[in-house]
């Protein structure tokens, strides 16, 4: 049994994005984590439809609709300021069928993909 982490990593400041991923790949290593394959995950952004909004003015919330790798049966949304809820995959029909509460923001679809590592902590201590 393990856990899998994904998260959101800063830019090292006069860094690209390559150079701070190669720098957080040295530290993993450093530390003894081992490459065990390749990972992938999908977000997808949606926002309340404005049929739901109340008053003028007021500003919609958003969903991310995620997807991992690790845990392909799953699907993950998480609310803006909000709760985390875990559904079974079929999750995106169900949004689809949301579509009067919930609508897609427009080019909201990302991936990333890399190198999975794991890191046998009993080893360390």
């Amino acid at each position: 049994m393990g856990v899998t982490c994904v998260s959101q990593m800063p830019v090292a400041e006069g860094k690209s994005v390559q150079q701070t991923v190669e720098l957080l790949t040295r530290k993993l290593e450093m530390l003894g984590a081992e490459k065990q394959g390749t990972f992938c995950v999908d977000c997808e952004t949606y926002h309340t439809a404005a049929s739901t909004l109340g008053s003028q003015g007021q500003t919609g919330k958003l969903m991310y609709v995620m997807h991992n790798s690790e845990h392909p049966l799953s699907c993950f949304a998480l609310f803006e300021n909000g709760p985390c809820l875990i559904a079974d995959t079929n999750f995106d029909v169900l949004m689809v069928k949301l579509k009067g509460f919930f609508q897609n923001a427009k080019a909201s679809k990302i991936e990333t993909r890399g190198t999975r590592y794991q890191w046998n902590m009993a080893r360390v201590w």
